[in-house]
């Protein structure tokens, strides 16, 4: 299935399509949408650009990376450029679902910490679903509802375009703050004592502050007045991560997306995250991906 194929087939079965000099594109699918859009794409879709799909009413069962994941309204999906998915057919008459697609050129021209648009969470860090509230539905609904209403406005490009760079970063940083927020859902960590849970939850945001430039456990362990010992063990314990292993996945997804679409070159991008040249940054890069940041640009 081509990507522009794709485009096509949900601009014509969409409630509702919106787009804004190609660079980005709102879809609302209502009832009765999805039965005609398996029809015309067998279940197969790929999609250029970042995606960010809002599912607020049924459900819906999807692979992606070779991995089936149930989705459940409400929910909130985030899937990388190039995404090939395959949809099922059960029930989807009965899906509600909101899609904003993002192409890079438009993400590099946003002022946006570049690490909120990864595709993981941190508790969560193999599903790029995130299970949301009702009322956390109807608030990124609202969101997606004033970005469409914007792209619609095409009178003066140049300030329509100010107001979707501000309306975009709010929403990613509103989904980024449910992340967060996630952290206390049912899972190991909330059968931990406040105290130790408080440990985590703030271990995490410390790493979202300083992992530009601060990648040891002894330095938050520090921020925190614990050990790095007694830290590795709280985080291990709740997430069954290590704390190395969350400070290595913020600064690689941070670098991956730098590289695909900052405009940064390599050199830039070290620099950027302060490793102390561009050589030692593609040892730590290789290291946790199995590439060169040259090969993982080309990818």
């Amino acid at each position: 299935m081509e990507e522009d194929n794709s485009l096509k087939i949900l601009e014509q079965t969409a409630t509702e399509y919106c787009s804004f000099d190609d660079k980005m594109t709102f879809i609302r699918l209502g009832s009765g949408s999805g039965e005609q859009l398996l029809n015309k794409t067998h279940g197969t879709l790929k999609i250029e650009g970042l995606v960010i799909l809002l599912v607020t009413k049924g459900s819906l069962s999807l692979t992606y990376n070779f991995t089936e994941y149930k989705i459940d309204a409400p929910s909130v999906i985030a899937l990388p450029p190039d995404a090939i998915i395959d949809v099922k057919p059960e029930n989807l008459d009965n899906i509600e679902s909101y899609i904003l697609r993002f192409m890079p050129a438009f993400l590099q021209e946003i002022n946006l910490s570049f690490s909120v648009i990864s595709n993981k969470n941190f508790i969560k860090q193999e599903s790029p679903v995130l299970e949301i509230s009702e009322r956390s539905s109807n608030l990124l609904r609202r969101y997606f509802f004033l970005i469409s209403t914007a792209m619609s406005d095409q009178e003066n490009m140049l300030v329509t375009k100010h107001i979707l760079s501000s309306l975009v970063s709010a929403l990613f940083y509103q989904i980024l703050l449910l992340v967060y927020k996630s952290i206390d859902a049912p899972t190991s960590i909330s059968s931990m004592g406040p105290g130790r849970r408080s440990y985590v939850r703030d271990f995490l945001k410390l790493v979202h502050l300083n992992y530009t430039h601060e990648r040891s456990v002894s330095f938050y362990a520090s921020k925190l007045f614990i050990s790095p010992k007694y830290l590795s063990l709280l985080v291990k314990e709740a997430t069954g991560r290590s704390a190395a292993y969350w400070i290595d996945q913020f600064v690689i997804n941070e670098a991956k997306n730098m590289l695909r679409y900052s405009g940064k070159n390599i050199q830039q991008v070290a620099y950027a995250l302060n490793f102390s040249n561009q050589s030692s940054f593609g040892k730590y890069f290789k290291h946790l991906t199995g590439m060169s940041p040259t090969e993982f640009q080309k990818s």
